[in-house]
C-alpha cells in the first residue's frame, strides 16, 4: 500500500502537468509488466501516433469518409473518422530553460555570504512550442563590461545541478554603476525543439547569441 501511495505522486504531477482532471482520463497504458487496457498495443502505440499524425499532415482529416483515414482510426481504436477533424499535435518542452544569474547565498559552512549561480526560468517545463520569451537583466558591478550568458535545463534553483547546454559572452557593455545596464536575454524555441538565445545591450543594440540543437539536450 505504501508503494501504491508513493506512485500516486507522480501520477498526479503528470495529470498537472497535462492540465487535465483524473476524471477525464479515459484509458491507462501499461507499457511494462502486465497490460492493463486491450484498445492499444503498447508495442504499436509509436505506430499508432505517427499514423495519426502523417494523416492529418496529409490532409486527410479534413476529408469525410476517407477510407485510409478510416482505417488509421479504426486501427487506432478511433472508429469515428471525424475525430481527426480540426486535430493538432503539439509538442512540449519536457525540461525547464533559463539562464544562470549570480545570487548571494548564506554559506552554512563558512557562516558567510557568497555568491552562487542560479536558474532563472524563462521557458517553464511542459510550455507548448514554438515558444518566445524575453527577460531584462543587469550587471552585478560598477563599469562591467561583459557578461557570461549560462543556458540552462533542468528542474533546479542551483545552475550546478542542471545541464549546461551551452554558454556566449557578451561584451562592449557601456561603462555605468552596477544595476544600470539594461541586458535584453530572449529564448525562442521552435517547433522542432531547436533553441536560439540571445542577449541584446539596449543601450547600444550590440547583440549576441548562441543556437542549440536537440542533439546537445538531455530531452
Amino acid at each position: 500500500m505504501n508503494f501504491f501511495k508513493k506512485c500516486m505522486e507522480p501520477v498526479k504531477k503528470c495529470l498537472s502537468d497535462a492540465c487535465i482532471d483524473a476524471g477525464n482520463v479515459d484509458d491507462v497504458d501499461a507499457f511494462n509488466g502486465k497490460e492493463l487496457c486491450k484498445g492499444i498495443n503498447p508495442d504499436e502505440a509509436i505506430a499508432y501516433g505517427a499514423a495519426v499524425q502523417a494523416a492529418v499532415l496529409n490532409g486527410f482529416g479534413n476529408q469525410n469518409g476517407n477510407r485510409l483515414q478510416d482505417a488509421v482510426l479504426n486501427g487506432c481504436g478511433i472508429p469515428n473518422g471525424n475525430r481527426l477533424k480540426n486535430f493538432t499535435l503539439s509538442d512540449v518542452t519536457p525540461f525547464s530553460l533559463g539562464t544562470g544569474v549570480c545570487r548571494l547565498d548564506y554559506d552554512h559552512n563558512h557562516d558567510r555570504l557568497s555568491e552562487c549561480i542560479e536558474m532563472e526560468v524563462l521557458i517553464p517545463r511542459n510550455t507548448k512550442v514554438p515558444f518566445k520569451r524575453t527577460e531584462y537583466f543587469t550587471t552585478k558591478s560598477d563599469n562591467q563590461d561583459s557578461i557570461l550568458i549560462r543556458v540552462f535545463e533542468g528542474e533546479s534553483k542551483k545552475g550546478l545541478y542542471n545541464n549546461l547546454l551551452g554558454e556566449f559572452e557578451l561584451c562592449d557593455i557601456p561603462p555605468a554603476p552596477k544595476g544600470v545596464p539594461t541586458i535584453d536575454i530572449c529564448f525562442n524555441i521552435d517547433a522542432d525543439g531547436i533553441l536560439n538565445v540571445s542577449a541584446e545591450v539596449k543601450s547600444t543594440g550590440n547583440k549576441k547569441g548562441i543556437t542549440i540543437n536537440t542533439k546537445t539536450r538531455t530531452s
